[in-house]
């Protein structure tokens, strides 16, 4: 689909943003960089299956991806915030490499993933997205930024609904693995 092509495309952007950040000195966008390049190489590389979102579901899905960047930080990041941000990108990135050529931006059925950042909780992305999100939106408390979060955690429930709703077998692993997004709460 044109969407899938353009998630693709912005993915590479972003990694080579981030390449030419990290050779001007930038350090802390390593795992930014990784993480765009992973992303783009995963999503060309993906599981095609039977058993997928609808077009709503999919726009949705791409809309909520890329809601981190609609966030407006206009002051400077404190160093321990974007430690915390670049930990929650890390965790990302970790989540990336299990997850494989399962991952995709999407909902849909590409098996049951259940080893590494999924024995911990069971949407281990969208809690890394969240709270590297949240860690940078901290630095510039604006209107907007908090009606970017908001909206980006309602997409998030969103698609982990529809993502439970799509996969086979997940019941089970929903017993084993009780956190959806952070241990203990949901």
């Amino acid at each position: 689909m044109i969407l899938d092509a353009f998630g693709i495309f912005l993915m590479a952007v972003l990694g080579g943003a981030r390449l030419n950040q990290l050779l001007q000195g930038e350090w802390w966008v390593l795992p930014l960089f990784a993480h765009a390049v992973i992303s783009a190489f995963l999503l060309i590389k993906r599981e095609k299956t039977e058993r997928k979102a609808n077009t709503f579901q999919l726009i949705t899905a791409w809309v909520s991806a890329l809601m981190p960047f609609a966030a407006q930080i206009n002051n400077p990041v404190p160093l321990y915030l974007r430690a915390l941000s670049i930990f929650g990108v890390a965790f990302a990135v970790w989540t990336l490499l299990v997850l494989g050529k399962s991952f995709d931006v999407s909902p849909a059925d590409r098996g049951l993933v259940d080893r590494g950042p999924y024995q911990i909780v069971r949407h281990p992305m969208y809690a890394s997205e969240i709270f590297s999100t949240i860690m940078l939106i901290l630095a510039d408390l604006s209107l907007w930024n908090l009606l970017v979060a908001l909206l980006l955690v309602v997409t998030i429930v969103l698609r982990i609904h529809w993502e439970e709703a799509i996969i086979t077998n997940y019941d089970g692993y929903s017993d084993r693995v009780q956190a959806r997004l952070i241990p203990g709460v949901w």
